[in-house]
């Protein structure tokens, strides 16, 4: 196996910058960039290294070649226009210092662009500490000048530390002493969590005021460069002190527009519970949209129509999915295998899913801290299929997805011929397929749910089957068309070019490639060129 660093790349870019590589592996003859399609950017290469000029947006391949064109390393980074746009997630809740080397080398090893660090607070209401260490709201024992130097790590490895910061939450001294800023239940108890928290109004002037002085305070001395808005999902029968309904979707709006006169520099994300508020706008740029999932949304066939409801009718693309799948507690391989399907259907819907991060950890419960801690072996098997899902997921957000229309039936102009039936959505038992094309070029993914029983991110998930697969894809003048195939557990999940041929189809010749399956995810991208 090849190495997978490069020294001196950093996880994230700007459009723009300069992207300098040092210390190349020995025999080096040329440095490049590809990304998802395929295309390559060559870097200036001298004795002090290689230098690459401007780079298109994207997940880019960059990879060490010597003379003969061999990989002698590969790495990953990802170019935005936009700071934290299209995020690779990770999180955080670990911040000492005996823990910070491990913890950034996992982020690293992720490639993560956004991270967001859980539960730094002193308190809801004061969350900057007054002295150098604390207890946050829980009684974990924080060091600030711990955390300070965990978020400088962070940044310095071109990702953006976000803040987890609960919209609603606040003490009891502080909301009893505001009865015009929380919120209410139908019986005139207050909203709250539990003993933990008081809920608050977002809509109300007031608490807005209070609570971007507060968290400004903690951004400028702590140094995040984002914010994680987050709520709870409820209440959803909120009124005021006066017994009036409060309509939770319009304070959001608010909330997120004061925050954003406030803060118009810092990398936003707002929590939509289980996508609600529907269709909210999020936060101007630099942003993106956040959805926590939760029952009854517990099918991976769920995670598209949340997408949908979250983003209305703007595009979900780049948008994320925060998941915690509560398997751990059945046999490991299965439980693994659950989390690392969940990442992957998420990746081919065109979006991004938070569950990796702070020591090799898996998110499976809402409280971050209460998180798994994944083995040595584990995290070798997660990293193949992070890394798969790095170098393919671009595919998934260019084109249109014509999955829903160009799949399996009589005029199909994709035909996925297997011993299994190859549908559209994730559900078990089946060859999960995406579509999506425009008019030069075809991307393709299979998915094996054969280990899925009931095709819920909630439930284990058995192995899949070593399969090759038949694949069929109607273009225009077959003859112009190249084909190339990823295969996770194979080549290292490189695209290799593949032979093709053409077949009769109701609307004319198709092209056709084999696909082989032999760890449980395939792409394929078709290309349109010159004749061959």
């Amino acid at each position: 196996m090849v190495s997978r660093t490069l020294t001196g790349l950093r996880s994230g870019y700007l459009t723009g910058e300069v992207i300098s590589l040092h210390d190349l592996p020995v025999a080096t003859s040329r440095v490049v960039a590809s990304t998802a399609w395929g295309t390559r950017y060559e870097a200036a290469v001298s004795s002090d290294g290689a230098q690459f000029g401007e780079l298109p947006e994207g997940t880019h391949v960059f990879a060490a070649l010597d003379a003969n064109d061999m990989t002698l390393a590969e790495d990953y980074a990802t170019i935005r226009e936009v700071a934290g746009k299209d995020p690779v997630m990770g999180f955080v809740t670990s911040f000492d210092a005996a823990s910070r080397d491990e913890v950034l080398t996992w982020l690293r090893d992720l490639r993560c662009t956004v991270v967001q660090v859980y539960d730094w607070m002193d308190s809801y209401s004061v969350p900057l500490a007054t002295t150098r260490t604390y207890d946050d709201p829980l009684g974990r024992p924080i060091n600030s000048e711990d955390l300070r130097a965990l978020i400088v790590g962070i940044q310095s490895q071109g990702a953006i530390a976000q803040a987890y910061a609960p919209v609603c939450a606040a003490d009891a001294d502080i909301a009893d002493a505001h009865p015009l800023w929380r919120l209410f239940r139908n019986d005139g108890q207050p909203q709250s969590l539990g003993d933990l928290l008081q809920v608050m109004n977002p809509g109300a002037e007031g608490w807005q005021a209070y609570w971007i002085e507060q968290y400004s305070r903690a951004l400028d001395v702590l140094g995040f460069d984002g914010l994680h808005l987050d709520t709870y999902g409820y209440p959803r029968a909120a009124l005021d002190e006066h017994g009036d309904a409060v309509e939770m979707q319009d304070g959001y709006v608010s909330f997120i527009a004061a925050v954003r006169r406030a803060r118009p520099h810092v990398v936003l994300s707002f929590n939509q519970v289980n996508g609600v508020p529907r269709g909210l706008t999020p936060p101007s740029d630099p942003s993106f949209r956040y959805v926590e999932i939760w029952p009854p949304n517990t099918l991976w066939r769920h995670l598209e129509a949340l997408l949908q409801r979250s983003a209305g009718a703007a595009p979900f693309h780049g948008d994320t999915i925060a998941i915690y799948p509560p398997v751990w507690h059945l046999e490991n391989d299965s439980a693994l295998r659950t989390v690392l399907i969940s990442h992957a259907v998420v990746t081919m819907l065109g979006a991004n899913a938070l569950v990796w991060g702070d020591r090799r950890g898996a998110l499976c419960h809402p409280y971050y801290v209460n998180h798994h801690d994944l083995s040595a072996v584990d995290v070798e098997q997660v990293l193949e299929w992070h890394r798969f899902g790095l170098r393919c997921r671009d595919l998934f957000k260019a084109g249109v997805d014509t999955s829903w229309y160009e799949l399996g039936d009589e005029n199909a102009a994709v035909v996925v011929n297997a011993n299994a039936p190859a549908t559209p959505e994730p559900v078990g038992g089946a060859l999960f397929t995406r579509v999506r094309r425009d008019q030069h070029r075809v991307a393709v993914s299979v998915l094996d749910l054969r280990g899925s029983s009931d095709g819920a991110w909630s439930s284990g998930t058995g192995p899949g089957e070593s399969d090759e697969l038949e694949l069929i894809v109607v273009v225009e003048r077959p003859e112009r068309w190249r084909a190339e195939v990823a295969t996770l557990g194979r080549e290292e999940g490189r695209f290799v070019s593949v032979l093709t041929e053409s077949r009769e189809m109701r609307e004319g010749n198709g092209l056709v490639c084999r696909v082989p399956l032999v760890t449980g995810w395939s792409v394929v991208r078709l290309v349109e060129g010159e004749e061959s």
